[in-house]
């Protein structure tokens, strides 16, 4: 890796740090770490999704399509194909065209034709969080095993963006309980003290 691709790679890293330690919104930080993924490792298009329980994605920010678009594509996809794939197995997959391999279905009309593809896990420990892929390098020759050690790392700043999101959410889950708590043991007190005065 010469001096230039570590220098890029530290800043993108950065960058996608950085996003994690601001409070910026989930869907914001995760936009940072997918748009500096692409960049970095010169994808055409990025993708982050983070499943939910009724078989499609709770998250999915995606790089390289346009507003309009992504309305003509139409739903979020479903954990079908590689992308369920990946979710249940849990590790890397770099595809030189990821048409030929046996997991994939298909795309709506509208989808972007994708062909080399590079994708892994996000994951806390054992538990795969989500996935985030890339695809189409604007470079001959596809995906390296360098560029996966890269999104790899990317996805594992992801995964502190998750964790972090949800122990924000319930940090201020806990401060709007601890917030009606007070509300009504003052109640009960002015209540109380109207009714034995």
């Amino acid at each position: 890796m010469s001096w230039d691709d570590r220098d890029a790679a530290l800043h993108a890293v950065s960058a996608a740090v950085l996003a994690v330690t601001r409070h910026l919104s989930v869907h914001e930080v995760f936009q940072v770490i997918v748009r500096a993924a692409a960049r970095l490792l010169d994808a055409r298009y990025a993708a982050l999704g983070i499943p939910d329980d009724q078989g499609s994605f709770a998250e999915f920010v995606v790089e390289g399509v346009t507003d309009e678009e992504w309305t003509a594509i139409g739903p979020l996809p479903r954990q079908h194909g590689l992308l369920g794939a990946m979710l249940r197995e849990g590790k890397p997959e770099r595809l030189s065209d990821v048409r030929t391999d046996p997991r994939f279905e298909y795309w709506p009309r509208a989808h972007p034709v994708l062909k080399d593809f590079l994708g892994v896990p996000i994951t806390d420990g054992d538990d795969v969080l989500g996935i985030i892929f890339l695809a189409n390098k604007q470079r001959p020759g596809g995906f390296t095993e360098r560029d996966e050690e890269l999104l790899t790392l990317f996805a594992a700043h992801a995964a502190i963006a998750l964790t972090n999101a949800r122990l924000y959410e319930r940090s201020r889950e806990l401060s709007v309980v601890e917030e009606r708590n007070r509300l009504a043991r003052e109640l009960h007190d002015a209540v109380a003290q109207k009714l034995f005065s």
